[in-house]
């Protein structure tokens, strides 16, 4: 049996490799991914693909944003020792990423990660800190995407065994950044990480409890994925299947109910972000081989840094830290100058004490009955 510390460990280790394997082919088409590097077997890293500065830039492991913004919000859970919502996404977690120095590894340096961001977190805190807004309104008209999704880990985590839970707190989050099936899908991958956490978990409850959580056009779409990964099919086979079995849904696919880039932002309830079932499918197909679950992530193409990190993070939290590659796991520390393992710990004594509020207030609502 995998404790729990280990599950946090392997999935903290998860995202972090996902996301910085799949870095430097970010957006690039599974042809592109496969012409490049055919005989990669992602036992390493992929290294840099960009002409400049070798020692800057996506590539060798360096984590992007995905990773950056999940540490933020471990740091944000530790300052709050509580439960967050809306209101600690401002109060907490705004000031992690806005204020809180790291070093970033693609820009060399230590920095504020805002620096590192795009506009979709800058409206965010615009919105939030300088014009004051409802937090709960806060995500309202910004952007719908994986943003929150790819580092929501934290909140199944604080959650673990409790996907119902992992799925509201997610819910409270996210509506401070984001709407419509940006909101569900970043719920969604909380509660399948829940579940991943808990002592019995397995591949199979964990895409059924992300079937279960899901509504509207993310549940079809995570249906449609599961369906068309089988593992016994061939790389090029597999990608082809789930590309084909999510494009309905994808907002930017002109097939779509509503699609077209100019629908791109729109709220939906036929639409998903395509990120989380193609994770689960990659989880599926990997069945339960680390190393083939990152290729199928890494290997699809697209937002593969977050497929990856997402499909690797749910790998780590049903399997452990020694079924991540040593290797991987010395590099990935090396390149990002962290230490995983210590982070991990600090989180999981956060999480405990979370737990023991928790069960006070059970005890003490149980006591109410009495």
């Amino acid at each position: 049996m995998t404790s729990f510390p280990d599950k946090l460990r392997g999935a903290l280790y998860g995202v972090a490799i996902g996301d910085g394997m799949g870095a430097p082919v970010e957006g690039w088409s599974s042809g592109q991914i496969r012409e490049r590097f055919p005989l990669h077997d992602f036992t390493a890293f992929l290294p840099v693909t960009h002409n400049g500065d070798p020692l800057l830039g996506k590539g060798d492991g360096r984590i992007t944003d995905d990773t950056l913004m999940t540490e933020a919000l471990i740091r944000a859970y530790g300052r709050c020792g509580h439960h967050l919502d809306a209101y600690g996404f401002r109060d907490y977690f705004v000031p992690e990423f806005t204020q809180t120095l790291v070093w970033v590894p693609e820009h060399g340096k230590e920095m504020a990660l805002l620096g590192r961001l795009n506009w979709i977190e800058r409206y965010t805190v615009m919105r939030l800190t300088g014009f004051g807004a409802y937090p709960r309104h806060a995500g309202i008209g910004n952007s719908i995407n994986c943003g929150v999704a790819m580092y929501i880990m934290p909140v199944g985590a604080v959650n673990a065994g409790d996907s119902a839970g992992a799925f509201r707190e997610a819910i409270a989050i996210a509506m401070a950044e984001t709407d419509s099936y940006a909101v569900e899908a970043a719920a969604v991958l909380a509660a399948a990480y829940a579940e991943g956490f808990a002592q019995d978990s397995d591949i199979g409850t964990v895409c059924a409890c992300a079937r279960t959580a899901a509504r509207d056009g993310t549940q079809d779409a995570i249906e449609s994925a599961l369906a068309a990964a089988r593992a016994g099919d061939d790389l090029p086979t597999f990608i082809r299947n789930v590309r084909e079995a999510v494009e309905p849904f994808d907002p930017k696919t002109a097939n779509a109910p509503g699609g077209g880039r100019g629908n791109a932002d729109q709220p939906s309830r036929l639409l998903s972000i395509e990120e989380v079932p193609v994770a689960l499918a990659a989880l599926v197909y990997g069945d339960g081989d680390f190393i083939k679950t990152i290729r199928a992530a890494v290997c699809y193409g697209r937002d593969c840094d977050s497929i990856a990190g997402m499909a690797c993070g749910l790998y780590g939290a049903l399997f452990g830290t020694s079924a991540i590659p040593a290797p991987l796991r010395a590099a990935c520390d090396r390149a990002n100058r962290r230490d995983y393992l210590q982070m991990a710990g600090v989180f999981e004594g956060a999480i405990r004490r979370i737990h023991e509020a928790d069960v006070a207030s059970c005890k003490r609502k149980s006591g109410s009955l009495a």
